[in-house]
């Protein structure tokens, strides 16, 4: 289990150095945003002073960006409002591919580094990581229904280890830390060969919008 690297930074002037780069794609970082805070509404996402994502409803998952390695200001406004409400920076590294989370109940930032190794491609596995962004989800341990436990006490803004399947459909649960008690049933996920897949849990868990999973493909490597 690792925990997420999470920013909430007060706000302080940027230098220009790290503005945009050029240089080839094979320096690049990959980073995509996702919306998972439940508490706020349409957003827009700048980063050095420029947007680059307009309109983004919650739950909503970006397409990769390629930027250089470096350091970067985020900024996240309300799209109604244009109330400025997370801002950070952040480093980037080349080669690097990266899920940035923007977390629920005004907690900021969680950045997801997407894992992959060579094990799947060489024994035609797929692998698959659990990331906990539900503000108010108590620990929970997720299970396989065919396999048994998978991952013991997942707090708020942690993240499973990667695990490994043969590639098949399987039934996943949510179950609070030390129970039997499903919060969260996660059927039919459907595991291809040679791919990683994040599972983005989301949502309220006594509220709305209510819990769900989000279940995405990390970036070939």
């Amino acid at each position: 289990m690792q925990q997420l690297f999470c920013h909430n930074f007060p706000y302080r002037p940027f230098a220009a150095a790290y503005g945009y780069l050029e240089s080839s794609t094979s320096s690049k970082a990959f980073i995509r945003l996702f919306h998972a805070a439940p508490d706020l509404s349409e957003l827009a996402v700048y980063v050095n002073q420029k947007q680059v994502v307009k309109t983004m409803p919650y739950s909503h998952l970006t397409a990769y960006m390629e930027w250089d390695e470096g350091i970067y200001e985020i900024a996240v406004f309300k799209l109604a409002t244009k109330e400025k409400i997370l801002h950070s920076r952040m480093r980037f590294k080349s080669g690097e591919t990266y899920t940035l989370c923007i977390t629920g109940a005004h907690a900021g930032f969680a950045l997801l580094t997407e894992q992959q190794d060579t094990v799947i491609k060489q024994e035609d596995l797929s692998a698959l990581t659990f990331v906990q962004l539900s503000p108010d989800l108590p620990s929970i341990d997720i299970y396989e229904r065919d396999q048994g436990i998978l991952s013991k006490e997942l707090g708020y803004v942690n993240s499973t280890h990667l695990h490994h399947f043969t590639p098949n459909k399987y039934h996943f649960e949510l179950k609070a830390a030390g129970t039997q008690s499903v919060l969260l049933d996660i059927p039919k996920v459907h595991l291809q060969t040679k791919r990683a897949y994040l599972i983005l849990l989301h949502g309220f868990a006594n509220g709305k919008p209510e819990l769900m999973a989000k279940v995405v493909l990390s970036r070939q490597i």
